[in-house]
């Protein structure tokens, strides 16, 4: 078990390398002691992203995903910002691992009333959140879906972590053992059955399983080459028998190049995977942000 002093240790860490926290650490600072107080009083939040000109309604617990866009807000991941240098009017942009929202509410916003939303989100846990969020910002672009994306239709366990937005088809050792049935589905075939032949941008986090989610989308990954977002994580994905870097090495084989996201959405191109992190996935030469600059390895 894990001393309280290294958990702290690693969670400062964590904290260092996020661009919110070192844009604006009092900020941050104030906004997690606020969080805390909230979680002990059991109070919720309903806080504005004027990015995007949205709000989001956060439950109070201390785990998790609504902490840390409490604290960020629309620093919450880099590639936050990038979606504005990618998206346009009229876009579709493809939402894998949905959780509460927040890539799907800057999407909505970006794409606009032409353009399309399909939010992927699973678990029960996070379903409703992502729904509740979606009404409350009066959101008709916006399509759910209460399933995952995955390389076949059907059915899989899905195993809880100590927090939503850990869910995943493997299962962690130190974990408990519940969790729930969910529905899987191909992105290919989802696409078909909704007349919908273009997709933009796919964001993925799905813990591990995003080389499942690709292959159920090659027609899509092969034919309009979207801008791809997905994490990087070997161990979820040696969970589930796959390749450590999987979705990295289906993308680079059908050419795509890789970036890294830093402060403003700027990227910063990488030559091999990160230990762990968020990758941006471009084919070929399709470039609308400046010029990036090389670098060898990008930091988690």
């Amino acid at each position: 078990m894990q001393s309280p002093l290294k958990h702290l240790e690693e969670q400062w860490k964590y904290l260092k390398a996020q661009v919110g926290f070192r844009e604006a650490p009092l900020l941050t600072a104030s906004r997690l002691i606020s969080w805390r107080v909230r979680c002990l009083l059991q109070k919720p939040a309903i806080i504005n992203l004027s990015e995007w000109d949205v709000r989001m309604f956060l439950q109070p617990e201390w785990r998790g995903m609504a902490k840390l866009v409490f604290a960020f807000r629309e620093r919450y991941e880099p590639e936050l910002s990038y979606l504005k240098m990618i998206l346009s009017p009229g876009n579709t942009f493809v939402d894998v691992g949905a959780n509460i929202g927040i890539y799907t509410l800057a999407a909505s916003k970006i794409v606009g009333e032409t353009g399309r939303v399909l939010a992927f989100e699973p678990s029960v846990q996070s379903s409703p959140l992502l729904a509740k969020n979606i009404a409350l910002n009066g959101l008709t672009n916006v399509h759910t879906f209460p399933v995952a994306l995955s390389q076949k239709k059907g059915r899989a366990w899905l195993h809880r972590g100590p927090n939503p937005t850990l869910n995943s088809f493997g299962k962690d050792p130190s974990w408990k053992g519940d969790g729930e049935e969910v529905v899987t589905e191909i992105l290919d075939q989802v696409l078909r059955k909704a007349h919908i032949d273009r997709v933009d941008v796919i964001k993925m986090d799905v813990q591990g399983a995003e080389e499942l989610v690709l292959r159920g989308a090659s027609n899509t990954v092969t034919s309009a080459h979207p801008v791809v977002i997905f994490e990087v994580w070997p161990e979820g994905a040696m969970l589930l028998g796959l390749s450590p870097y999987g979705p990295w090495e289906l993308l680079e084989s059908i050419g795509y190049q890789f970036f890294a996201a830093g402060r403003g959405g700027i990227l910063s191109s990488v030559k091999s995977p990160p230990a762990m992190g968020n990758i941006v996935a471009i084919y070929g030469e399709m470039k609308k942000e400046p010029a990036p600059q090389e670098q060898t390895r990008c930091s988690p």
